[in-house]
């Protein structure tokens, strides 16, 4: 290879990598277009064993007209959001409190009675534990904001579950 080979393939690679970075790369808006009131976040588990635990994050919101909010990305996780009226609700499970009951078997249909295994869906945002970000959509374009002081509320244990009287 001579030396404008060399170059002419250093060139195409170093493009290629730059390009890649900067498709990765997401930037935050300034302002968020809705009005977002006192967020916060708090951790939960079931009071039954194998009942599951995670961490809920409530974002109080109001003027969200012709926005579509869609995502929120909390401690590497992204969930998709749950809207009851002006709430926001992001639903991360964690691995506590997990049911670990599987059936192997050489016979597949012995193994329909297993639940399907929670797969995380990992965000692109490294953020702080009391950080997240929102993502949302306005005139067909892909936003996100950084809400940086989420108040952490009480954990809940949820209590048992009621015994089985015969």
């Amino acid at each position: 290879m001579n030396n404008k080979s060399c170059l002419l393939f250093y060139f195409v690679i170093s493009t290629s990598f730059i390009n890649c970075s900067t498709v990765k790369t997401n930037t935050f808006t300034d302002a968020a277009p809705f009005i977002i009131t006192a967020p916060y976040y708090n951790s939960w588990i079931a009071g039954i064993e194998g009942g599951g635990s995670g961490v809920n994050v409530f974002l109080p919101v109001s003027d969200t007209r012709n926005i579509d909010i869609d995502s929120i990305h909390f401690r590497g996780e992204k969930a998709i959001v749950e809207k009851k009226e002006s709430l926001i609700i992001g639903r991360f499970k964690t691995t506590l409190n997990q049911s670990r009951d599987l059936i192997m078997s050489s016979n597949p249909k012995d193994e329909f009675q297993n639940k399907l295994i929670y797969k995380f869906d990992l965000s692109p945002f490294v953020l702080a534990d009391n950080e997240c970000v929102v993502s949302y959509s306005l005139q067909n374009k892909r936003h996100y904001y950084k809400i940086s002081d989420l108040k952490k509320a009480p954990h809940i244990a949820y209590p048992s579950a009621p015994s089985k009287k015969h």
